[in-house]
């Protein structure tokens, strides 16, 4: 299991890693702005979840996705949305598919 110290170490351990794109919830779907279109999440396989803690100033934590769509394109999303909106945040991630899960899932 990987441990980060905040959010952009893991960002960019993931980029590096190939999840060079970005999604954000809107509409009930997920957007990629790279691809510059909308992913159905029943299109998205989570491969990945990581949780940091928040800035010392906050108390908290967020968490960090990885997904691949079924044309193979990985990405990253944050639980930030879930903030604003709770309820529309895990009526999308749950129609996402889970896949072999790497990261901090205990």
């Amino acid at each position: 299991m990987s441990r980060f110290n905040n959010l952009s170490e893991v960002v960019s351990v993931m980029r590096a890693r190939g999840f060079v794109n970005t999604f954000s919830i809107q509409h009930q779907q997920v957007y990629c702005s790279e691809l510059s279109k909308a992913i159905s999440p029943t299109q998205l396989t989570l491969l990945e979840r990581h949780v940091v803690p928040l800035p010392s100033a906050q108390s908290g934590q967020e968490e960090v996705y990885g997904f691949r769509t079924d044309d193979n394109q990985l990405g990253i999303m944050t639980n930030i949305y879930a903030e604003y909106d709770p309820e529309g945040f895990y009526a999308v991630f749950r129609q996402c598919l889970k896949g072999q899960a790497v990261g901090a899932w205990s």
